[in-house]
């Protein structure tokens, strides 16, 4: 006589690695998107700094280029020809088109209208994702860039022009279109490309409280989460 398993066994079975399967499958769907998205920031923001190097060596020191306000020079000359393959897009007075705007884009809706990117609270992004001033440039992986330079901002100083970097890790036309989770915001400072918040300390970076901070109950949160990643060794503690 051979031994084999019962109908009832198997059917027991199979629901057992459906349960645990069931368990376990969304946080494994969640620890993928956070490795993703690590890697593609760091991936980014690691060309972005490359094309910048290398634009030093042909037109001299960061701080004697042209105004930051004239973004489609920076983008079209000292960025994109350093980048393979890039694609350009002007700056557009559409409100709903702020960065790589060419595909239909994962925008949200707010009254009636749609705008591109949001807050992690869905509040609408305008400062600093001006549309209006700033250009951008699409990777063939499909991230968009986009650059600009705005008023003084009180982490640089009074007075002090702010340039901006915005890097979206998976282009306009996906979603969440949502700060900290596929948009993060860099400044030009000192010569560097460095993360917004980066002079913030650690319990503000993830501060409730603080506004713009790397965390889900703040007001207009994920502002500073690129910071926040990148001072935790590029990992993804807050989803």
């Amino acid at each position: 006589m051979k031994k084999a398993f019962t109908m009832a066994e198997v059917l027991i079975t199979l629901g057992l690695i459906g349960i645990v399967a069931a368990l376990t499958f969304p946080q494994m769907i969640k620890h993928h998107k956070k490795v993703e998205a690590e890697t593609r920031l760091k991936k980014a923001y690691s060309v972005i700094s490359q094309a910048y190097l290398a634009a030093q060596v042909k037109y001299g020191d960061g701080n004697d280029w042209v105004d930051w306000n004239d973004a489609q020079t920076l983008v079209e000359d000292y960025f994109a020809p350093f980048i393979n393959d890039v694609k350009v897009f002007p700056p557009n007075a559409d409100l709903g088109k702020i960065m790589c705007y060419e595909d239909e884009y994962a925008g949200k809706p707010a009254n009636g209208s749609t705008f591109q990117y949001a807050w992690m609270d869905n509040v609408e992004i305008g400062n600093p994702l001006y549309r209006n001033i700033t250009a951008s440039m699409r990777l063939t992986d499909g991230t968009c860039v986009g650059i600009n330079g705005t008023s003084s901002d009180i982490s640089i100083g009074s007075g002090a022009q702010q340039k901006n970097i915005f890097i979206d890790i998976n282009g306009s036309s996906r979603g969440p279109n949502i700060a900290g989770y596929d948009l993060f915001f860099f400044v030009f400072k000192d010569n560097n490309i460095v993360p917004y918040g980066y002079n913030w300390s650690q319990s503000d970076l993830k501060s409730e409280t603080r506004q713009n901070s790397c965390n889900k109950k703040s007001i207009h949160g994920g502002y500073v989460c690129a910071a926040r990643i990148m001072s935790e060794g590029w990992t993804i503690k807050y989803w």
